[in-house]
């Protein structure tokens, strides 16, 4: 899904009588910081179409293009194919849209939901996963009185064993990690790319355009009016960072850029 579909969708934007979207929540790093991605992908998206299809009639005429449209709708999404939601491949405005949608679910979203769960999550007395007995108040005044005189005991009773913790931290760091040959947004190009001068262009702008969301990114996280992302015990958010050089010198998984796909 298409993230200002996204927003809506969950009410966390409206979009106004100009087409613009307006955050129900202005200080929503993931959004604010998400759209920033999201217009740079689709602007990449749409000077490559527009390179390689200067006419409505050069999409609707492509058969292999169109064939492959079908199978993502027929195949790939069986138990949806006959939603009425489906956009028809006719024009500039929705080849775009499908094409940036399909860059933006496995980088940048994928990116936000997935590289955060170790340093968000890690330590176990900030997001327990399990509570292995009820809280005092429902086990009456006897266990209540437990708690009163020694509430550290009956926290940890409560809270998830180590040999639980260590099995669910292992598995969230392993999941909040970058593969070691991993490609980011914007930053490796295409062979086929240099040899169109217009592609390359293009690429060049959306490198451009990334290098100017990272500022963007880490002015926010020094404004002091953003709490949700600067202040006395939050942490910034960059898992929309875009990579600003070799992402292996970053000293946190989260700033080392957008990894370009799922890899799993």
């Amino acid at each position: 899904e298409a993230l200002p579909n996204d927003l809506i969708r969950r009410g966390m934007a409206v979009q106004g009588p100009d087409g613009k979207l307006k955050l129900t929540i202005e200080d929503y790093p993931y959004a604010n910081d998400g759209l920033l991605i999201w217009d740079a992908i689709k602007e990449w998206a749409s000077d490559y179409v527009k390179h390689y299809y200067p006419t409505a009639e050069d999409i609707s005429g492509d058969e292999e293009l169109q064939a492959w449209w079908t199978e993502v709708r027929t195949k790939g999404h069986e138990d949806k194919k006959d939603e009425p939601w489906w956009p028809v491949l006719d024009s500039h405005e929705n080849l775009v849209q499908v094409l940036a949608t399909i860059m933006w679910i496995p980088s940048g979203h994928h990116a936000a939901v997935n590289f955060g769960q170790y340093p968000y999550g890690g330590y176990f007395p900030n997001r327990p996963t399990i509570a292995r007995q009820n809280i005092p108040l429902e086990n009456g005044r006897q266990a209540m009185r437990a708690f009163v005189d020694d509430p550290e005991k009956v926290l940890l009773d409560t809270y998830p064993s180590q040999l639980q913790s260590f099995k669910v931290m292992f598995t969230l760091d392993l999941l909040s990690t970058h593969a070691p040959d991993e490609e980011y947004l914007g930053t490796q190009v295409e062979p086929a790319w240099t040899a169109e001068d217009g592609i390359r262009s293009a690429f060049d702008k959306l490198q451009g355009r990334l290098r100017d969301i990272l500022e963007h990114i880490d002015e926010r996280n020094e404004d002091p009016k953003r709490r949700n992302r600067h202040g006395p015990g939050v942490m910034p958010y960059t898992l929309l960072r875009p990579c600003d050089g070799n992402p292996f010198d970053e000293k946190s998984v989260m700033e080392m850029g957008i990894p370009n796909s799922i890899s799993i």
